[in-house]
């Protein structure tokens, strides 16, 4: 998801450390992964969410497009029957 190098984590680390102190330390990551964790949960969901309704959209346009191949085969079978009279 994020392209995170070595270089930019020790600086992250760095700057965590400078502004919140060794002693808010695991308060704060704990904080970071929890958010994160959820971000991820949310974008699972609405992956899922999306991928349902594309295939509820897909069988949709499946039940129209059978109904329209009976159409056509009806008027196709109309007009060989008008064709043989």
């Amino acid at each position: 998801m994020f392209d995170f190098g070595f270089n930019e984590l020790l600086l992250l680390s760095i700057l965590i450390i400078i502004f919140f102190g060794p002693k808010e330390l695991p308060v704060v990551l704990r904080a970071i992964h929890n958010f994160f964790s959820k971000l991820w949960v949310y974008s699972k969901e609405i992956r899922t969410s999306i991928e349902s309704l594309v295939d509820d959209v897909d069988i949709t346009n499946q039940k129209e497009l059978k109904e329209v191949k009976k159409e056509i085969n009806r008027i196709t079978k109309d007009i060989d029957d008008k064709n043989n009279e």
